[in-house]
């Protein structure tokens, strides 16, 4: 007995450590942020950009005001921590023409900001003058013509909040609401709704502050090549002020999910999708679960149905705390992307918040979502305590290259040893609007979610993977979307976009100043 006892107390410290250990591990994986996340580490690392900026003493205080003076910004990625000359907070159009005069009184460059989810520095430039529109966020909405007036720091679950009271929905955004409509604009986003796909096509005009002050309206008809490189711009041609964009109406669906091989989906799509009426909404998504990796596909589709009754309001998330944890988890190699695969798969479809049927009254469908509620996502469960940082990027493919695409994506990944956690598959039609289209003919997105941690090794391995997933699409007749790290080469640029060098001559013209820059500028513009 003397002999037990002696073994039995280590044993159970080890077995309450294990516990204790488990315990931090599961609230670190699943407890909400307590404050912004902050990082020093700088990828690539640029000590120029690490210098506090130097301020220029005013004899009379500016006609703004300074959200903040020297110091860092930095981006979603948080990778980008760049000293500028201060942030000024912007609420009306006499800020924003006097922000400019001081900037060009100054020698300093201007860039706009919104939420900050380009991750390559698009948003600012070192010893800059960043625009914080946010608190710039009028609407103003004429429901008898569908349209909508919106200011470009409005964000898009404010316009979400306003329509559902209405009846009405967005057209087109990117599938998470948290972003600006001038972000928006500045990217030619795009989302789940494959008839506009990127927003372009559902903006009828917008008006823009030039660097000398001027303010010009530009639309499909009027200002025509001002419009056309603004949208997809990256803030380098001017403010966007405020945009009109077209608005529908709310509609009831009826989701379904389909399982299937990647190598069936596009012809799936083109004869069940591209040219079904019935279809409001649809999106793919790519197992990364080691046993089906990059192979199994579940094809997500919300088909438009009568609904008798008053549509549901909006209703915020629920499960923030378990899907930030099953995210979490997946960051952890292949059991924890197996879980995640096996309860989205088999879990979700029961966890969906659905119309129930007595709401349905007599309609049959076993899940049935508003146009606004599945739209409305804010994906607060992405956002963690971890020391690290999820990375997306973008590349389009045109729709008989997907498997070779696929293909290539899953040899990348191996060989490179990526840590790829998501792959959205969505649809972009050709782009016959923007000056630097990403969508050369009708094509699939594929939207990819990596995770890094704040070290050299992770991001190198990021960067060499993002140069090989480029040459890949290109060899699929694809292109790669510019708003994240600028990991590529100037050729690489010049081989998914040979329209470049008139952007950037177009940018010149409207801007001969170059008051307006950014590091995607100065990187590749100059």
């Amino acid at each position: 007995m003397k002999r037990v006892r002696r073994w039995l107390l280590p044993v159970v410290l080890v077995l309450a450590s294990i516990l204790v250990v488990g315990a931090k591990k599961v609230f670190d994986y699943a407890a909400a942020p307590a404050k912004e996340k902050e990082s020093d580490f700088v990828f690539p690392n640029n000590p120029d950009h690490e210098k506090p900026t130097v301020l220029v003493a005013q004899p009379k205080a500016p006609p703004f005001t300074f959200q903040q003076r020297g110091g860092f910004v930095n981006d979603a990625s948080h990778l980008n921590k760049t000293a500028v000359y201060g942030v000024v907070r912007i609420s009306s159009e006499d800020d924003i023409r006097a922000a400019l005069q001081f900037a060009r009184e100054h020698n300093l460059k201007v860039t706009c900001a919104g939420q900050q989810h380009s991750m390559g520095g698009q948003t600012f430039t070192h010893n800059g003058l960043v625009l914080d529109l946010r608190d710039f966020n009028r609407i103003r909405l004429d429901k008898e013509h569908k349209t909508v007036n919106l200011q470009s720091g409005v964000r898009w679950w404010r316009l979400q909040q306003l329509l559902d009271t209405e009846g009405l929905s967005v057209k087109s955004m990117q599938s998470i609401n948290i972003f600006s409509v001038g972000g928006t604009l500045s990217i030619n986003a795009h989302g789940i709704d494959p008839l506009p796909g990127p927003i372009a096509p559902t903006v009828r005009s917008v008006r823009v502050m030039l660097s000398n002050g001027s303010i010009v309206r530009a639309s499909p008809t009027e200002n025509t090549e001002l419009f056309r490189h603004v949208l997809g711009g990256y803030g380098l041609f001017g403010v966007i002020l405020d945009a009109d964009l077209d608005i529908v109406d709310n509609e009831m669906y009826n989701r379904k999910t389909a399982y299937m091989n990647y190598t069936d989906f596009p012809k799936y799509y083109q004869t069940s999708v591209e040219n079904a009426k019935d279809v409001g909404l649809i999106f793919g998504r790519l197992s990364v679960s080691p046993r089906s990796f990059l192979r199994e596909t579940a094809v997500h589709a919300y088909l438009k149905t009568p609904f008798d009754g008053a549509m549901p309001p909006l209703k915020p998330a629920t499960h923030d705390a378990l899907d930030r944890f099953i995210i979490n988890f997946s960051k952890t190699g292949g059991l924890g992307r197996w879980t995640r695969w096996t309860l989205e798969k088999y879990a979700e479809p029961h966890l969906h918040d659905c119309v129930s049927r007595n709401q349905a009254m007599s309609q049959k469908e076993v899940c049935l979502v508003t146009r606004n509620e599945e739209m409305y996502d804010d994906m607060a469960y992405l956002k963690n305590r971890l020391p690290d940082t999820d990375i997306l990027q973008e590349y389009f493919i045109p729709y008989d290259r997907m498997p070779e695409f696929v293909d290539g994506l899953r040899g990348v990944v191996i060989r490179d040893q990526a840590n790829l956690l998501n792959v959205t598959i969505r649809t972009v039609h050709k782009d016959e609007i923007t000056a630097l289209p990403y969508a050369k003919e009708n094509m699939f997105g594929f939207v990819l979610y990596f995770n890094v941690k704040f070290n050299e090794r992770d991001n190198e391995i990021l960067e060499k993977t993002t140069s090989d997933l480029i040459d890949v699409a290109q060899r699929a007749g694809g292109t790669y979307y510019l708003p994240y790290q600028l990991f590529y080469s100037k050729e690489q640029l010049h081989n998914c976009y040979p329209e470049i060098d008139d952007f950037f001559a177009a940018k010149n013209k409207y801007d001969p100043i170059a008051l307006f820059s950014n590091k995607f500028y100065e990187k590749y513009g100059r």
